[in-house]
């Protein structure tokens, strides 16, 4: 793949999005989303990306487990991030499972 030396970089922004406690979910993000973080904010999970906001939206899929909960089959999915609720009582860790082909 070339590159067009006179073609401006495209403008990426840090962008948040609110995640549902759920083993699994799906949130629509620009294809090529970094993910950053996932921490609590408000009595909700956020997540923070690095995006490209002109680019495409696709199916971004996300596991998140409870300490000592299952986490069988994501032993190799990327860590997002861990955050805690209800001041330490419930603590979650978020893995990246890809975009949704």
């Amino acid at each position: 793949m070339t590159t067009n030396p006179q073609a401006p970089p495209r403008a990426t922004k840090i962008y948040k999005y609110t995640l549902i406690v759920a083993d699994e979910q799906v949130v629509d993000l620009p294809a090529g989303a970094r993910l950053l973080d996932v921490q609590d904010q408000h009595g909700q999970p956020r997540l923070w990306a690095i995006v490209d906001p002109g680019a495409r939206l696709v199916e971004r899929k996300l596991a998140m487990r409870g300490t000592g909960h299952d986490a069988t089959g994501l032993e190799d999915a990327p860590h997002v991030g861990t955050f805690q609720m209800r001041d330490g009582l419930l603590v979650f860790h978020v893995f990246d499972l890809g975009e949704k082909p």
